[in-house]
């Protein structure tokens, strides 16, 4: 008798609440290992909220995810559930890279010292070792020339393609994007966007909140619209984009997609 499957991901009926404003209302969803998917919607409507639950980085009020079958950010202690400490925790969240829609690099640090930082101060991973690691890191993301460069003196494209090789390093089992392209010029939109592809091409599993619908539609494996704190529509990128079931999805596509 085969083993059961269990998806890399699963988010089982995740609600949260700030204050009086429910955010997510009972979401649930899967990534399977490997995948891309993509989150869009207006804003407002839970995605990055969604996504920081995903790695604990907000507690939902109900609700579990699973990482590897194993939930995150609560552990069994006999019968009861309880909340993981934090170097628990932090064990987990090491394996789901996180990249922001700031770039969060250390100033005072250069690329290549911002991206062995983890590996040094948390793996405890020699220094020659990291600096090895790191340099190919840099040269994944087209920026080994770039190592010595503090972030003050990079672009937008160039400190985020930084920010993306640091959550590299952790060897993380999942990458989630925040919007990873909405704080740069148009112009270095894409060369982040490549490096996100060829991660996708390499078999690297994404989820990813984004307003590129180019993107979404060419890389993505999963489509979901979300909107008012609940998934509208969900599935095949080119099935939802071009030909959307919802009225919802229709309205919001039809605004973002229409050239001004």
């Amino acid at each position: 008798m085969s083993e059961q499957h269990i998806p890399l991901l699963v988010i089982d009926r995740i609600s949260k609440s700030f204050k009086d404003n429910l955010v997510l209302r009972e979401i649930s969803t899967s990534v399977e290992a490997g995948d891309v998917t993509c989150i869009i919607g207006p804003s407002g409507s839970g995605k990055s909220t969604l996504l920081r639950c995903l790695n604990r980085l907000e507690v939902p009020d109900s609700g579990a995810v699973y990482l590897e079958g194993e939930p995150v950010g609560i552990i069994w202690q006999g019968d009861k559930l309880r909340e993981m400490k934090p170097k628990e925790l932090a064990s987990q969240q090491r394996m789901m890279g996180m990249v922001f829609q700031s770039f969060n690099l250390f100033p005072h640090k250069t690329a290549l010292e911002n991206v062995i930082e983890a590996p040094v101060v948390v793996k405890r991973i020699g220094k020659a070792s990291a600096v090895q690691e790191g340099l190919a890191l840099l040269d994944r993301v087209g920026l080994t020339e770039k190592a010595d460069h503090y972030p003050s003196q990079l672009s937008g494209g160039q400190q985020q393609r930084v920010a993306i090789a640091r959550a590299l390093a952790m060897r993380p089992k999942v990458m989630l994007f925040d919007e990873p392209t909405s704080a740069l010029d148009p112009e270095t939109v894409g060369e982040v966007l490549s490096v996100m592809t060829s991660l996708a091409d390499e078999g690297m599993t994404m989820v990813v909140v984004t307003h590129e619908m180019g993107f979404a539609r060419d890389v993505a494996d999963h489509l979901i619209f979300m909107d008012g704190g609940v998934i509208v529509e969900a599935g095949d990128p080119g099935g939802v984009l071009s030909k959307p079931q919802n009225d919802r999805t229709q309205l919001f596509l039809k605004r973002v997609l229409t050239p001004a």
